[in-house]
């Protein structure tokens, strides 16, 4: 009575039905008591026909709510929530139903009365049981129940499941059969097929539950992809026949595939990655099955998926080049390791004829070709186990220089060897990589050096559990723009047709596989400085 007085005329007639509906429970409630105080007792007809005014007010509830949204609170009811209270008060009403039909039954058939009533309710129950978990029935009512709601998905809870099925890692299922899932099961799909561009065509990548499969790929000028760039977005079969040249659609594998339905395009970059074919389960196939809200949420998932899906290709072609390059790099040390001992034989071959008759060329001889065999055989194991190159053992460091400085024996120019450590500390590492690359830098610093100058091996000192070894030549030097452009730079070398460019190069990215580093300091017509850091 006040909020009518206190509101304005011309607002009135958006507040009377919730006055009306208010004043009508106040009014019955007032004479129920009023009878009750007077009587000394509840007259149980007045107290039951209380829930029946409670209902017929409804309606004009419906109406002040209507007028007034404003007012509404803002209540959130989950579809879950009502599509389970729903199923179970269908349930339950089904079960009612088939129980009073099952007394019939029994009060109508004499002698076989309670048989048939057993069979009956048993039927009632199998039948109960196939409506319960036809998945067909499922969507029906899902669908029924939610176009109520002003959106017809709860946003929320499809991105939260489309996360979860698409990121939730199984070893038993691929990322594309994720995928595939994870669009499918949105509008309830029964299965659904990827395919992916592989060079200019589209080929299949993987089903998920049904699908086609041993079809032949599509070209990128067939008529199915023609149309996935016409129409920029889904699309269904009936879309699909429409086409214009309606002969070759009417017999393309998509019109005949059983129970066919939609083709989801992917996109990245606006160029067509793959597509999506799902199998229609419980709706209908046809144009008119999905609604523009449908249409956008599938739109915007399979641009998620098409990222993803696009990430993973990505990576698995960055992982084959990867291995390329490591068989690439591989084969240019083994190459490097064959140059040279072919240079060691050809050293031999070019000095025969002058020193056949020595015996200590004779005794350098069959050593170079003893360890010439010894190299080659290392090459085919190698080649044969690649996994050799990562066994290791320790060695004292001492060892493996003395034999690098062995090697040069008879060359003029001689490495000198300062140890200025008190100890001979241990390298746990593939020896034999490690013997080849400190002769690298060591034949580096030979040959750069004329027959009268130096080179010198120094074992220096040890810094945070680092070995130093300096390996220091006064040839010819190098400049900085070189140091910094080509030194490491692998097939890039000064020695012509003779060398591969791969010592230096193969020596650091050995050392710092052992966390340890290669640099170099030098100076034209002066000199260079290999500092060395193995870990001990």
């Amino acid at each position: 009575e006040q909020l009518i007085r206190n509101t304005a005329s011309e607002f009135r007639g958006s507040i009377i039905f919730l006055c009306i509906s208010a004043g009508a429970i106040f009014i019955y409630d007032m004479f129920v008591f009023s009878n009750a105080l007077l009587t000394r007792v509840i007259d149980y007809e007045f107290w039951g026909a209380r829930g029946i005014v409670n209902i017929l007010i409804v309606p004009t509830l419906v109406i002040a709510a209507a007028r007034n949204p404003g007012l509404a609170p803002h209540i959130h009811v989950s579809r879950q929530f009502v599509f389970h209270s729903t199923t179970l008060f269908g349930v339950g009403v089904y079960l009612v139903l088939m129980s009073i039909a099952g007394y019939y039954v029994k009060e109508s058939s004499g002698e076989w009365g309670k048989t048939l009533q057993a069979s009956f309710l048993f039927a009632s129950l199998l039948l109960l049981a196939a409506l319960f978990l036809s998945p067909k029935i499922k969507s029906r009512v899902k669908r029924y129940l939610y176009f109520s709601f002003r959106n017809k998905y709860d946003y929320r809870e499809e991105w939260n499941r489309f996360s979860r099925t698409l990121l939730t890692f199984d070893p038993d299922i691929s990322l594309y059969k994720r995928a595939l899932k994870a669009i499918g099961q949105i509008v309830d799909s029964r299965g659904a097929t990827l395919w992916i561009k592989d060079n200019h065509q589209f080929v299949v990548k993987t089903i998920w539950q049904h699908g086609v499969d041993s079809i032949p790929p599509e070209k990128d000028d067939s008529i199915l992809v023609k149309y996935i760039y016409k129409k920029k977005t889904l699309f269904s079969v009936g879309e699909f026949k429409g086409v214009s040249e309606p002969a070759k659609a009417v017999n393309h594998w998509f019109v005949n595939t059983e129970n066919s339905w939609l083709i989801v395009p992917l996109w990245v970059n606006d160029d067509l990655f793959g597509f999506v074919h799902l199998i229609a389960a419980s709706i209908e196939p046809g144009k008119d099955s999905l609604d523009l809200e449908d249409i956008d949420l599938l739109n915007t998932i399979a641009h998620h998926v098409s990222l993803s899906l696009f990430l993973k290709e990505t990576d698995n072609a960055l992982q084959q080049a990867q291995k390329f390059n490591d068989m690439n790099q591989m084969t240019a040390f083994l190459m490097h390791d064959l140059k040279t001992v072919l240079s060691q034989l050809t050293l031999l071959v070019e000095n025969a004829a002058a020193h056949r008759t020595n015996p200590d060329f004779i005794d350098d001889m069959v050593d170079t070709v003893e360890h010439t065999t010894h190299k080659m055989q290392r090459v085919m194991q190698l080649l044969k186990n690649p996994d050799q190159l990562s066994e290791v053992s320790p060695k004292p460091i001492m060892e493996v220089i003395e034999t690098v400085t062995i090697s040069f024996r008879h060359h003029p120019v001689r490495p000198v060897v300062i140890n200025r450590l008190n100890e001979n500390p241990v390298i746990v590492a593939n020896q034999e990589q490690l013997y080849s690359a400190l002769k690298n830098i060591v034949q580096n610093a030979v040959e750069s050096t004329d027959k009268n100058g130096k080179v010198e091996i120094e074992l220096g000192s040890i810094v945070d559990n680092q070995l130093i070894i300096d390996i220091s030549d006064n040839g010819k030097g190098m400049s900085q723009e070189f140091i910094a452009d080509r030194l490491f730079r692998p097939f890039d070398s000064t020695k012509g047709v003779s060398g591969m460019g791969m010592g230096v190069f193969q020596s650091r990215e050995f050392f710092r596989s052992l966390t340890g580093d290669l640099k170099v300091t030098s100076k034209e017509n002066v000199g260079t400085r290999f500092t060395i850091q193995l870990p001990v």
